[in-house]
Formats: structure tokens, C-alpha cells, sequence
């Protein structure tokens, strides 16, 4: 029996709103991942059976020049059986447990990230590739309830599923996008992809789980006793809840690499990529060494997930989960949460080789200088060089911000507020200036500065904050120090922005 029409009906205005759902793209591109890796969980035996060396792969391409979205896997494909409920709205699949639960995924996905879309694929074990086509505009415009399915006939051991996505909308990848989708799906699938048994490519590159170095030392009170691998394996059996898996010391203090993970079945659900989890109960205050250096992963049982598989909706049941957890671990003597707070001895250690590698990299650097003291004469030239120095304060105090940030703080014992404006002015080569305007304090920082094109940290935002920071600190302090005595304040940044031109 042949399929020659799917059934999509619903009032032509639901569409629509799916375009209009809070939604991430890596959680979107994730519903074809989990329809891929839930097929292949369903029919693993009858795919190793006609390949042995079989392993599933899933290929997310984005097509600038053709501005299209592919979607390929080798799965078990959509069989007959299958094929009206996975396009027909909310047809929940009668095996729910599974990735696919609500029956929403490649519908509300497609139809958030695309006009046009066409599904191609081939069931293990039919002889027959099933094609159907699905245009936004005419199923809202005419109202259509039916898609037509094209058959082709094709050899039984093929077996594939092929989306492509066309007249993107505004949701859809765009080329800055592509670093944060590989990192997020990588996080999400870590489990799957640490299995081996299944590999995600986006745009060519093979994604891999990430994997972080565990802290091996003795604990912090006993530093001559032995080591001890600070990983506390969770086994919470909480009745109608579950939670499994590890709490860990990171072995390095690493931004991006703390924080809970929450899985169920296998898929992260809360904490992945850059949205991290830090539940008070086990990571206390931010900033603290506890919150900096634990990390864990827990699988949970008992919980349903949002539509969106991005959170749970029994917040107070998992609060309470959570909360048992810290009491077991806080039980032990020499509990996990202790050492993260107090151990420090290795860091100390890193600090030591850091300072060895900076004096390299600096004595590299002066030798380097054949001309040293030519450029000292230099130097000194341009730090005396008023009409010099006027010219480029005015040219960045003039200069528009492209984004600005206030704070409060207190200068000379009063409440006083400033305003640190983000400026992107080529004429002038200072890095930073203080002023006062009508009574408020404005500090303009240059992000045209040759000192940020010099090294590579600067590629990306992230790595403007440490400097961006001390900009700020010096700024106050410039601001506070007449009232403790200190004499024309500003000649020290003169003095700064010439000399960081030469760093």
C-alpha cells in the first residue's frame, strides 16, 4: 500500500505562531537530531543486521550561497507505518519514551526556521523513497490541510531521511552563529557522542563531547597525604524521582567549564553550552572557589520536560532532589563541596609557570628590539608632545559610542555615577580617556586601538573583559585621586596611552 497524502490540518494561523516560539537554534536543529538518534535506538539490531560496521551520522549543512539548511541522516528512515503521524500536528508517537515524545519536533522546527521545506526519505526495509513538500505561505494563504507524497522506487537496504529547509526566516543561522551551534549540539549529545556509536557533523566538522580534567591532589587540610580523585559518583533513588551520575573538581579553574548538567534519557535538558546550571544548594555564591570549580553531570528519571526540552516542569520536585543531594555529600568528613572551597595548592602552582612563560615571552620581545633606543627617544618625544596628546584626547572624547554602561560609585565621599562609552575611533591612538561632562563622568574606551588587533585574545568579545575592567578601575582611580592628594591625575594616563602604544 502506497502513501499518497499526509494530513497537516489545523487553523492556518497556528502556523504562523510557530515562528514565534521562544526557541534557541541549537535547540531547534536538536529536534532532527533527536528524531535521528530515537530511530536509530529503534531499530539498532535491523541497521546492524544489514550493515555490521553500521554507525549513525548526522550531518547539519548550512548553504550560504544557495541559502538553504540540509538536515541528513542515515537512520532507519520514516517507514510507512510511520509517515502520515510524523506530518500530521501533535500526533504523539505511541512509544513516547523515547526523544520524539511529543510529536511536534520537525513540524514546529521547520516551520520556525523556514517557509519551504521538503522531507526525502527512505524506510529500511521498503522499496520505496517518499517525498513531501511543505510551503508555509500556500498552507496559510489556501488554508491546505493535505501534502501530496511523491513514491520512487529505491532498494530495500537503503534507508536515509534528507529535510531541507529553504526561504529561511529570520531564525536561521547566520555565519557568526555556526561556533555557538557546534558547541551547544556538542554539549547537548555528549553522551551519545562519548559512546562513539554516533557521529553529528555541522558543515563538515565532526563534533566532539566535551571532556574536562578532574582535580587529583590530597584534600586541602592534609596536603602530605595521598591523592584523591575529587569525583563523588550520585546514586539518588528519591521514589518517583532519580538522579545519576558524578560532582567533580574541575583540576583547573576554567570559565565555561563549571557547572551542572541535567540529562534525561540520555540528552541534556538544562545546562548545556553556554546556559549553565548553578543550583545555590551546591554551588553556593558566585564567585566563590566552590562555584568556580565544580562541574557535574546528573541523569534524571521522573521528570517531564518542557515542549521545548529545554528545562523540567516539576521545579520545586527537582529543587528538593537537589537539596537531598547536598545533604548526602555534605554528611562526609572530607566531602567534595570542602575541598572545592578551600584547596588552593595547584593553583598556586599554575600561577608559578604562568609567570615563567610571561618573563619568555617578554625577554623574547626586547631582544627582538634592535632599534630600543632610538624608540625610548621616541617615546619620550611624543610624551612631551602636548599639541599631540591634545589632538588625540579630542578626537576620542568626540567620538560617538557605539554601545555605553553606567555604574555607581563613590568619588571624593559622594554618590557619583559614569558612564563607560565603547568608542571605535581609528584617528586617535589612545586607548582610554576620562572626562567630565555637565557634571557627569564619562570614560571612553577605544576598541579601534592598535593594542587590540596586536594580540589574538581580541578575536572574539569575550576577551576584551579583563582589559575593559582595568579601564574602568583605572578611571575611578583617576577620578578619586586629587581627593587623596595626588596632583594632575590625568598626566598618568597621558603617560599610559603612550606607552601602551609601544607594548
Amino acid at each position: 500500500m502506497s502513501v499518497t497524502q499526509v494530513s497537516i490540518a489545523l487553523k492556518p494561523n497556528v502556523y504562523n505562531t510557530f515562528r514565534n516560539l521562544v526557541n534557541t537554534l541549537s535547540n531547534t536543529l536538536g529536534e532532527y537530531v533527536d528524531n535521528a538518534v530515537q530511530s536509530y535506538f529503534d531499530n539498532k539490531e535491523r541497521l546492524r543486521s544489514y550493515e555490521p560496521n553500521y554507525k549513525l551520522q548526522i550531518k547539519i549543512i548550512m548553504d550560504w550561497e544557495a541559502k538553504s539548511l540540509s538536515v541528513i541522516d542515515n537512520a532507519a528512515g520514516i517507514n510507512e507505518e510511520n509517515y502520515t503521524r510524523a506530518f500530521e500536528p501533535a500526533n504523539i508517537p505511541e512509544n513516547n519514551a523515547g526523544l520524539n515524545e511529543y510529536g511536534m519536533g520537525m513540524k514546529t522546527a521547520s516551520v520556525w526556521l523556514a517557509d519551504n521545506w521538503t522531507v526525502t526519505t527512505k524506510a529500511l526495509g521498503e522499496n520505496v523513497e517518499r517525498v513531501t513538500s511543505f510551503d508555509l505561505q500556500k498552507v496559510t494563504n489556501e488554508g491546505r490541510e493535505i501534502l501530496e507524497v511523491d513514491e520512487n522506487q529505491k532498494p530495500l537496504e537503503e534507508h536515509y531521511t534528507k529535510i531541507v529547509l529553504t526561504n529561511l526566516s529570520k531564525n536561521a543561522p547566520r555565519t557568526n552563529a555556526m561556533e555557538k551551534v557546534k558547541k551547544h549540539l556538542s554539549s547537548i549529545y555528549r553522551v551519545f557522542l562519548r559512546t562513539g556509536e554516533i557521529e553529528i557533523y555541522v558543515n563538515g566538522e565532526k563534533l566532539t563531547s566535551p571532556e574536562y580534567r578532574i582535580l587529583n591532589a590530597p584534600f586541602y587540610k592534609n596536603p602530605g597525604s595521598d591523592n584523591i580523585l575529587w569525583k563523588k559518583e550520585i546514586n539518588l533513588d528519591a521514589g518517583r524521582y532519580k538522579a545519576r551520575g558524578f560532582l567533580a573538581i574541575l583540576e583547573e579553574i576554567n570559565q565555561g567549564e563549571n557547572g551542572l548538567v541535567l540529562l534525561r534519557r540520555g540528552r541534556v535538558i538544562v545546562g548545556g553550552g553556554d546556559e549553565r546550571f548553578f543550583p545555590s544548594c551546591l554551588f553556593g555564591s558566585v564567585g566563590t572557589f566552590k562555584y568556580k570549580r565544580l562541574f557535574g553531570e546528573l541523569e534524571l528519571e521522573g521528570f517531564e520536560v518542557t515542549f521545548n526540552k529545554n528545562g523540567f516542569k516539576s521545579e520545586d520536585d527537582l529543587q528538593m532532589l537537589l537539596e537531598d543531594i547536598k545533604r548526602d555529600i555534605s554528611s562526609e568528613k572530607n566531602n567534595i563541596f570542602m575541598q572545592a572551597e578551600g584547596y588552593r595548592q595547584r593553583s598556586k602552582e599554575k600561577k608559578e609557570k604562568i609567570a615563567q612563560k610571561i618573563k619568555k615571552t617578554l625577554l623574547e620581545k626586547v631582544s627582538d628590539n634592535l632599534l630600543f633606543e632610538n624608540k625610548a627617544k621616541k617615546d619620550d618625544e611624543n610624551i612631551k608632545n602636548t599639541e599631540l596628546i591634545k589632538k588625540n584626547e579630542n578626537l576620542i572624547n568626540e567620538s560617538k559610542p557605539a554601545e555605553s554602561y553606567s555604574e555607581k560609585f563613590i568619588c571624593d565621599g559622594k554618590d557619583c555615577s559614569i558612564n563607560y562609552e565603547l568608542i571605535t575611533e581609528t584617528e586617535s591612538t589612545d586607548l582610554y580617556s576620562v572626562q567630565e561632562h555637565d557634571g557627569n563622568y564619562i570614560c571612553k574606551i577605544n576598541l579601534s586601538h592598535s593594542f587590540f588587533d596586536y594580540y589574538p585574545q581580541f578575536k572574539n568579545s569575550n576577551g576584551y573583559e579583563p582589559l575593559i575592567k582595568i579601564l574602568m578601575a583605572f578611571a575611578k582611580a583617576e577620578l578619586n585621586a586629587p581627593s587623596r592628594g595626588t596632583k594632575n591625575p590625568g598626566n598618568l594616563r597621558n603617560l599610559f596611552n603612550q606607552y601602551i602604544l609601544e607594548s
